[in-house]
């Protein structure tokens, strides 16, 4: 009787508050099981992460039941708040697939961190080694000491998962909270998520490289597996219709401009065309014009030389970047390019010394001018080849092989003809119209790169499309500089066209840059 008096003095609220208490989480059932034993601790997870370590050919990875998972955000904020992260910082992302299926409209939310893949392009991107895979539980770490802030593992990954932080100069990544995984604890977003969608589990690595054979074996509207080999599994009992997109997949996003970069690609190939001019035109390194053509050549690489540096968070730690240099692109074009320097301040040294200095006498110096000349040019030809590979490496479609090649050497042979033409002292009608064909057929070229791509062509032809008609304004100038620059004697004709092809080339790379189509995952219906 008193029970019953008790409940009819209760308000709905008060019920509600007292069910509410009631309601089991994982984040619940730790507070509980740290009151109790601490046997009784370690099995309070047992059924979110493995009880035994993995054995010979296996790894830890990512499960998700998408049936499970609300979109709740409690996973990120869980993982934001255990790591420190920065404030616009996350590990954990929540994205969307949206789509038809034979009950209508379907709707998938979708919770995405790092794969820890089997084959993971950031470690093997690194030019640092900052990244290591742990031979015993698999998890793809990064070592924080050892990053310069290259970036180069964010364009790397093609799931968006390494993030830049500018407050520490480094990157930074999920490592599946593995200090607390080897404690027997669980990670923190496995911890934090009240449906229990996200759990820890042991994988074969030799049956997740044979499921990334099969483009569909990941998620719709997702990066292909065979890249990198992702272990994180996507279950469903309800299935997904094949026909799913990203939410965001319509968003036509504009890219980070990398302005170091930039100047590094667009000046140090310039500067490499005018060491193959002197080299084409050794006769002419005992002319004065002949002399400030490869002085000029030498600055402008340089400049480019520079503006790496500025790239990176940490350039005092950039004397590492060699330890990568059997596997990272990144790691070789750094070391070929440094040696190009080398030698062209030993060619830039010989010049001099034979033009100005009491060597000038000597047969030998010739001999060493001329070697050093054409060693330069090699080695900043193979420096260039290294660049291609840099960006054809991260599969990106824009940046695949034959685009990349012809911007680049393009690049090369304008910086060729241009000192060309400072070092003969004047241009001539055949250099011109040659000059005036390879700018026509490389921003061909660029259309064509743009057009091949519906992400690029849809930036170029709206945000980005003032910064296209600049790039070809200066295009249709630079080849009516050339024409015009025939009938001037001097080396000025030269210097102005030089100008404008590095002025045109720099707005090329920015648009290399900005209108990249980025693969990630899938994200949210407002992007």
């Amino acid at each position: 009787m008193s029970e019953l008096i008790e409940l009819k003095e209760k308000t709905l609220i008060d019920m509600l508050l007292e069910e509410q208490q009631q309601v089991e989480t994982p984040v619940g059932r730790l507070a509980e099981a740290a009151e109790r034993a601490s046997a009784e601790r370690t099995g309070s997870f047992g059924d979110l992460i493995p009880l035994s370590a993995p054995r010979k050919g296996e790894q830890y990875a990512f499960q998700v039941d998408l049936d499970r998972c609300s979109g709740c955000k409690g996973c990120v904020t869980a993982c934001h708040s255990l790591n420190g992260l920065d404030e616009n910082e996350t590990w954990r992302d929540i994205g969307m697939l949206v789509g038809e299926g034979e009950r209508g409209p379907a709707l998938q939310t979708v919770t995405t961190a790092c794969h820890h893949c089997v084959e993971p392009a950031c470690m093997i991107g690194c030019p640092v080694d900052a990244y290591e895979k742990d031979e015993a539980s698999g998890i793809v770490l990064h070592l924080d000491d050892q990053c310069i802030g290259c970036q180069y593992c964010v364009l790397k990954c093609p799931y968006d998962v390494p993030k830049f932080s500018p407050k520490r100069g480094i990157v930074r990544k999920c490592d599946m909270c593995h200090s607390r995984l080897s404690s027997g604890e669980a990670p923190a977003c496995v911890q934090a998520c009240p449906h229990e969608a996200i759990k820890i589990v042991t994988v074969e690595k030799e049956e997740v490289v044979a499921r990334s054979k099969d483009a569909d074996s990941f998620l719709p509207d997702s990066p292909e597996p065979g890249y990198t080999k992702p272990t994180t599994r996507y279950i469903s009992k309800k299935g997904l219709p094949q026909n799913m997109m990203a939410g965001d997949s319509h968003v036509l996003r504009v890219q980070h401009t990398h302005w170091p970069l930039v100047g590094l690609l667009a000046l140090s190939q310039i500067g490499v065309g005018g060491f193959v001019a002197s080299a084409l035109g050794s006769e002419r390194l005992q002319e004065g014009a002949g002399i400030a053509s490869l002085l000029a050549a030498w600055v402008v690489f340089h400049l480019g030389l520079v503006c790496s540096a500025l790239h990176l968070g940490q350039p005092l730690k950039a004397w590492r970047v060699f330890l990568g240099f059997r596997r990272s692109w990144l790691s070789r074009e750094a070391v070929i390019l440094g040696a190009c320097s080398a030698i062209s301040c030993i060619a830039v040294g010989a010049v001099l010394a034979g033009r100005f200095g009491y060597l000038s006498e000597l047969a030998w110096v010739d001999e060493l001018k001329i070697a050093a000349v054409v060693a330069t040019a090699l080695s900043g030809l193979m420096g260039v080849f290294t660049s291609v590979y840099i960006y054809v490496d991260t599969q990106r479609s824009f940046w695949r092989l034959p685009y990349s090649l012809s911007k680049f050497y393009g690049s090369v042979l304008l910086g060729a003809l241009a000192f060309g033409m400072i070092a003969a002292g004047g241009v001539s009608l055949g250099i011109a119209v040659a000059f005036v064909g390879i700018v026509v057929l490389k921003m061909v070229v660029e259309k064509e790169s743009f057009d091949d791509n519906r992400v690029s062509k849809g930036l170029v032809t709206t945000a980005l499309s003032g910064i296209w008609r600049a790039r070809l304004s200066l295009g249709a100038l630079s080849c009516v500089a050339a024409v015009a620059a025939t009938s001037l004697d001097g080396a000025a004709g030269g210097l102005l066209v030089l100008m404008l092809v590095c002025s045109g080339e720099l707005l090329e790379r920015v648009l290399y840059f900005k209108s990249v189509n980025a693969p990630k995952m899938p994200g949210g219906l407002n992007g």
